[in-house]
């Protein structure tokens, strides 16, 4: 069974390293300028992908550009203009949505590989077809599928790469064609600019008009309900303190589905995120990379696979809006309480900015609040573990029991801790809850 590239977001270049330190076989980031994070992208010009992309070479690893804008006439020559220059930096492939510069880049520059976007939505065997006589090296299939249509694609094109979405934030659109924040904040999101209104809280007020003098909260709670299927359950539209999120998804965790995904021969696992924390983005790539090397272990002994405990540990220290495998599996689950779920297995504390080793002492940017008497792990590309801290000191270098969020401080650590000198910059303290 060959091992599916494990492929993570890289919102800038400081996210890409951490992507790679813990386990990603290739980076997606962003053009400047035409691509769909095109306000949040930290790759602001071609010296940074130049960067980006030697560094990932140098490692053995692939860097993909997301050039998946959808233009406008208005921005088609300076797209093209654009991308030939992006080119010349030698990234691996180009991830392209619009058919029409699929077929100018076939014929201007029939050298570069193609990825499909996941914007142009391919959903069935015919299409993916259409795409490979094209030219197209691997498409990114639409999130909407079911496991049995994707099975079914990659059976009937079995010369196609394919790369699917196994986590991440889904939208309630067709795979990110969304027009609402377009209406809302005339903010398009097919040009980039999408201000995610889907994931904001909204209120009714029982006034027609919001100026007038009694303008004034509704008092209850709303739901809808089927009038023509009574014995469904009815969908609450009010749910908190803040408001109603009836159009904000749970976000896609496909780690149930890694083995049958492995068995059918995928060929890329995307994870969603480029604009996520560096925190969020390490802690995932290491779930996915122990469930995908468990998995193909086990199949290589022979043994019945299935994804690791030690792997679903880790997805449980990430913050959500609640978890779902999507339409691959099983139903689909929506949480309209909140937009946001806290990580059951706990929370990051630190960022390791450096490491003395003569002293033990890390130099940290603190994220919450601990206390010389948490119980503290190590999260490592290594692994993580249990860690025993002596004592700690303050930003202006004063012994504290206490370290607030917001600021930088030390850490000493004890002997048990190991030798972190490898992993300086590349771990985080994790406060265990209780």
């Amino acid at each position: 069974m060959k091992r599916p590239e494990l492929l993570a977001p890289a919102g800038d270049l400081t996210r890409m390293k951490y992507a790679f330190a813990y386990g990603a076989d290739a980076v997606y980031a962003g053009q400047p300028a035409f691509s769909l994070r095109a306000r949040e992208n930290g790759f602001k010009n071609l010296d940074d992908l130049a960067e980006g992309i030697e560094y990932a070479h140098r490692l053995g690893k692939k860097f993909y550009l997301t050039s998946n804008v959808i233009p406008r006439n208005v921005k088609v020559e300076a797209f093209q203009k654009a991308l030939l220059a992006a080119i010349d930096l030698g990234p691996d492939a180009l991830i392209v949505a619009d058919p029409g510069f699929v077929g100018w880049l076939r014929k201007v520059r029939p050298e570069v590989e193609i990825h499909l976007s996941v914007q142009a939505n391919t959903t069935n065997y015919l299409a993916a077809m259409f795409w490979q006589d094209l030219g197209v090296r691997r498409i990114i299939l639409s999130r909407e599928l079911r496991l049995s249509e994707v099975v079914e694609i990659k059976e009937r094109c079995p010369n196609l790469e394919l790369e699917v979405f196994v986590h991440g934030a889904v939208c309630m659109s067709m795979s990110g064609r969304c027009m609402l924040s377009n209406w809302v904040t005339r903010r398009d999101a097919n040009q980039g600019a999408c201000d995610n209104s889907c994931r904001m809280p909204y209120r009714l007020y029982a006034n027609p008009e919001p100026q007038c003098e009694n303008y004034r909260e509704h008092e209850g709670s709303f739901t809808l309900q089927r009038t023509d299927r009574p014995e469904l359950d009815p969908i609450a539209l009010d749910e908190d303190a803040w408001g109603t999120y009836f159009m904000s998804s749970r976000d896609l965790c496909a780690m149930d589905v890694i083995p049958d995904l492995m068995m059918a021969g995928l060929d890329s696992f995307k994870i969603e995120g480029r604009t996520k924390s560096v925190y969020y983005l390490s802690q995932v790539v290491r779930a996915y990379r122990m469930a995908i090397d468990a998995c193909a272990e086990q199949a290589e002994a022979g043994k019945p696979f299935e994804v690791s405990a030690e792997a679903r540990r880790a997805i449980s220290f990430v913050d959500g809006r609640g978890f779902m495998t999507g339409f691959m599996k099983g139903p689909l689950p929506q949480n309209y309480e909140s937009t946001h779920e806290d990580a059951a297995g706990g929370c990051v504390v630190a960022q390791v900015l450096s490491y003395d080793e003569a002293t033990r002492a890390c130099r940290v940017n603190v994220k919450n609040r601990f206390s010389l008497d948490d119980s503290l792990e190590l999260m490592t590309p290594a692994g993580q573990f249990s860690c025993e801290v002596l004592s700690m000191k303050d930003f202006k270098g004063g012994d504290t029991d206490t370290l607030h969020p917001g600021t930088e401080g030390w850490i000493f650590l004890s002997e048990s801790a190991g030798d972190m000198s490898k992993n300086a910059n590349f771990f985080f303290f994790l406060k265990k809850k209780s």
